[in-house]
């Protein structure tokens, strides 16, 4: 217990705009007891966490008398300065603000300002989605567009970067959600629908040169055949991350217009004779009914999200690619097409399984070819 008590900072964390102002009224937010802080929200954190927050304080307007019996946070200002009193003693203030400190660990990597005016689409919200959304958010994005018309489930949870208290939600609102508990200022438009039935209107929006990016993350090639036409029309890049039979291996597939590559369509669209891809749970494209009559295995969780980490640097490149400042991390060294192995355990991936030397291999010899009258190339002529 003196143990405990030693480490106690008796701190408040509060917006710097607050003392700036010199704001006088209720503070909400959360009070850790077994550390002694308390962390005070901003207007627009309290908009995000709405539920459950509590009023934990108040800065009055004149000095206030402190007692040991008092259960909120008391305020009050002397001149400038801003004083805190909790239960009789005296807390020190620690100021924040929060565009500038809940990304300044990437400063000198990424620039913020740049990531801010960035927007990815992600086209399903499953396991691949949500670990995208979540690492782009923490990279600074600043604008997301959501599609998937699925609602997470108890099955979902063990691979998925929800939780069980998000159960019953859409998807899409489940990660917006997420999203905005990292960065209450993002923007995000979320489509609890099929991508196929988006309003053109959305992608007149979003899909901006040099600044957005088609990320597809659903579970079948079909779904990424038709967002890299979108890509293609609009000329914004495109990346596809999909999986081999139990996320034994993944791929990664990206396509830049007007880089003189091939697309998606003419170089993967039918899988070929190089890629095992299992397209088996198309739930985002498919109705329940038919849903129904599939089986799949899926991988775990670390497999999945491995190789999805690796498209995730991949995208944080491309969104960088006209930025002479960022050093990217891997498109100089991935091919267009990568595969990415966690196991090469024929009891795990099948006879397929055995084309990798070792486990955690990332290839960079496969290329892709262009196909005879491909629709989306012949935007980019």
């Amino acid at each position: 217990m003196d143990f405990l008590k030693k480490n106690k900072k008796n701190k408040v964390i509060i917006p710097d705009k607050f003392v700036r102002n010199k704001y006088v009224g209720d503070l909400f937010g959360i009070h850790n007891q077994e550390t002694g802080i308390f962390n005070i929200f901003t207007e627009e954190m309290i908009k995000v966490n709405s539920e459950g927050i509590l009023k934990i304080g108040a800065i009055c307007d004149g000095e206030i008398v402190h007692d040991a019996e008092d259960t909120l946070l008391q305020g009050f200002y002397n001149g400038d300065s801003l004083l805190f009193y909790y239960k009789n003693e005296k807390y020190v203030i620690e100021k924040y603000n929060l565009t500038q400190d809940v990304f300044s660990r990437n400063t000198g990597i990424l620039e913020t300002n740049l990531m801010m005016d960035k927007c990815a689409i992600i086209l399903g919200c499953g396991s691949v989605g949500s670990l995208v959304a979540l690492e782009l958010a923490r990279a600074g994005v600043g604008s997301f567009v959501l599609v998937d018309n699925d609602i997470l489930e108890y099955h979902n949870i063990c691979r998925h970067q929800c939780a069980i208290m998000e159960v019953g939600m859409y998807k899409v609102n489940a990660i917006a959600q997420r999203i905005r508990e990292i960065n209450p200022f993002a923007n995000i438009e979320v489509q609890s629908i099929m991508i196929e039935q988006m309003n053109k209107d959305v992608f007149e929006t979003y899909c901006k040169a040099d600044k957005a990016i088609i990320v597809g993350c659903a579970d079948n090639r079909e779904a990424d055949v038709y967002a890299n036409g979108i890509a293609a029309m609009y000329g914004v890049p495109f990346i596809s991350i999909g999986f081999w039979e139990r996320a034994f291996a993944g791929e990664i597939f990206y396509y830049l217009p007007k880089a003189n590559m091939p697309c998606y369509k003419c170089a993967l669209g039918d899988g070929g004779n190089i890629s095992q891809r299992s397209s088996a749970n198309r739930r985002i494209y498919t109705t329940q009914e038919e849903l129904s009559q599939v089986t799949f295995e899926p991988g775990i969780s670390v497999d999945i999200n491995f190789v999805t980490t690796i498209g995730i640097k991949l995208i944080i490149d491309i969104l960088n690619i006209s930025n002479k400042q960022f050093t990217p991390r891997v498109l100089d060294y991935l091919k267009q097409y990568t595969l990415v192995c966690n196991t090469n355990k024929v009891s795990v991936g099948g006879e397929m399984a055995e084309i990798f030397s070792a486990p955690l291999q990332v290839t960079k010899s496969l290329k892709v070819e262009f196909s005879n009258q491909c629709p989306p190339c012949e935007y980019q002529k």
